[in-house]
């Protein structure tokens, strides 16, 4: 459907920003996807998602206001194309062995990530087609410079990232042993 089909009403003041981030490799080392099934996405909104087994979803814990994503529509209307182009930024703090084994590792890959904002909700960017990690590592050069890593992700997908519930979100995390 390409037809307007509701209006908006303007919605009380919120805080911005992305609290929290949990990420999955989209696809293993094969190139085959991580799914059981392609997510299930209807009015914006993921109903169905579910990993194969073996395969979980992993926090990233970041320091308010260090992170942000966009995403962009794209296409041409000479064409009638479209298209969504999607970018997460993430700032890691520190840089353990355990990190740089966990970037590279993801890096290598294609990842969705699911953005916890700040109001409560969250949002999955590159969820079909995962994204592409660039890591930037800085140690800094003051004391007070960042020593850590800057995490830039992007990738194209055909719809705008699609909201998803907390509970969805749980199922997905590694269970606590």
């Amino acid at each position: 459907m390409c037809e307007v089909a509701a209006g908006y009403d303007r919605v009380c003041d919120n805080t911005g920003g992305v609290r929290r981030w949990y990420w999955f490799s989209t696809f293993d080392a094969q190139g085959e996807s991580n799914y059981n099934a392609e997510p299930v996405v209807a009015n914006g909104q993921v109903s169905s998602i579910a990993l194969k087994s073996g395969k979980y979803a992993y926090a990233l814990n970041v320091e308010m206001e260090t992170s942000t994503f966009t995403d962009t529509r794209i296409g041409e209307r000479t064409n009638k194309a479209y298209a969504r182009e999607q970018s997460a930024t993430i700032v890691l703090h520190g840089n353990t062995a355990e990190m740089i084994a966990n970037i590279d590792a993801a890096a290598k890959g294609r990842v969705t990530v699911i953005a916890e904002l700040e109001d409560g909700t969250y949002e999955v960017l590159f969820l079909l087609n995962g994204g592409v990690i660039v890591d930037e590592r800085t140690p800094g050069t003051a004391y007070e410079d960042m020593n850590g890593n800057t995490l830039t992700i992007t990738g194209k997908e055909k719809s705008k990232a699609p909201k998803i519930s907390e509970s969805l979100v749980l199922a997905l995390l590694e269970p606590v042993s």
